[in-house]
């Protein structure tokens, strides 16, 4: 799952939300120095990311995909997820979803000092961009992938790819993809449900 799906299932609790954000900026050794609150966060989205990726409805998904995507066909579903969740949003939350983001942003704007610098590097232009809504347009899903198709090929340049060029395969499979995540997503908020009062 990507931001929209992390900040939602944390949604209620500032910590949860604000690691949710931050936690893949995180390395281990430094959970420690963050709040316990936000410590909590983190290890609540790597639970998630853990459920969604064993997942046999997500695996499902990811080889509708993978045979022009290969590795990478995980990477584009977390954020097509997130691009189906947006557009349909009325069907997971009565708030509209400009106010849940403009809610998320406030959230990140307090903790905003807690964080680590390339979180806040991250988190800046996240909020300024309005990149949460962004996730319900194709042409903010287009930026989406753009940016971490920049982010690969600067850790990875032996493995790049242009995330962007896919969009029309994704496009052709969008029905598919979304009875997926239709059937995915009420199993993962519940295992949520089930697991965050257990997380410390």
């Amino acid at each position: 799952m990507n931001f929209l799906a992390h900040l939602h299932l944390a949604d209620g609790d500032a910590g949860d939300m604000a690691g949710g954000v931050v936690a893949d900026f995180v390395r281990n050794p430094e959970l420690g120095a963050l709040p316990a609150d936000i410590r909590r966060g983190v290890q609540l989205h790597r639970l998630i990311d853990g459920f969604t990726d064993r997942h046999p409805v997500t695996l499902r998904s990811i080889s509708r995909v993978s045979a022009a995507l290969g590795w990478f066909g995980g990477v584009a579903i977390d954020i097509y997820y997130d691009h189906i969740l947006a557009r349909e949003w009325h069907r997971y939350s009565s708030e509209p979803l400009p106010e849940f983001a403009r809610r998320c942003y406030a959230v990140l704007e307090a903790r905003f000092a807690d964080l680590s610098e390339d979180a806040r590097d991250f988190v800046r232009p996240f909020i300024d961009d309005d990149r949460l809504t962004a996730y319900s347009t194709q042409e903010g899903i287009a930026r989406t992938f753009a940016r971490v198709s920049e982010v690969i090929a600067e850790r990875i340049p032996n493995r790049a790819v242009w995330l962007p060029n896919h969009l029309p395969l994704l496009a052709a499979r969008d029905a598919d993809l979304a009875a997926d995540f239709h059937s995915f997503y009420p199993e993962l908020q519940a295992f949520v449900a089930e697991r965050r009062g257990a997380v410390v």
